[in-house]
């Protein structure tokens, strides 16, 4: 059995800092960031306030993700980007609010279709799905949430409460 044991991929520690330490035992070698204090690089976490998970769903969180990649493919084009959702439904929602907002936004579309032409272009995947994608930007949709704002999110999570749902995790981490 061997283990891995050195981590040289990503540019900001932050990016290997959970699966470090949740996976491999805070044992895994890795080197320092030369952008530790860069606003565009690390984990940024956005805390969704008015979502809630009906449904299989949460669509305040696929609206503020939309306007996410709307904004983000307007104003730094040059950086690919991936999405990823926990469920498919999740994933579903995404990807047609995305489309929505291109329909009714015509500068949108074409740098949304400018981006997808490039190599790596843009991917909306849910957790199942996604293994070896790397982007210069992902969004995590975690989709789960309480099922009313202000309650307790019910203590289901779908692919990742199975025996295997970390391992799940730590390859989208």
């Amino acid at each position: 059995k061997r283990r891995l044991r050195w981590h040289y991929r990503s540019k900001h520690e932050s990016l290997i800092a959970f699966s470090n330490h949740s996976f491999y035992d805070s044992d895994l070698v890795v080197f320092p960031s030369p952008f530790n204090d860069h606003p565009d690089y690390g984990i940024r976490y956005t805390r969704i306030g008015r979502g809630t998970f009906t449904n299989n769903r949460n669509l305040e969180e696929v609206r503020v993700i939309a306007e996410s990649v709307r904004n983000h493919v307007l104003n730094k084009p040059n950086e690919s980007l991936g999405i990823v959702a926990m469920n498919s439904q999740q994933r579903d929602q995404i990807e047609m609010s995305i489309e929505m907002l291109a329909k009714d936004d015509s500068i949108f579309r074409q740098k949304l279709e400018e981006m997808n032409l490039e190599n790596e272009g843009m991917f909306i995947k849910n957790l199942e799905n996604v293994q070896g994608d790397e982007r210069d930007v992902i969004y995590i949709s975690m989709t789960y949430g309480p099922s009313e704002p202000g309650l307790a999110p019910h203590q289901r999570f779908g692919p990742i409460n199975s025996a295997m749902g970390w391992r799940r995790l730590n390859v989208l981490f």
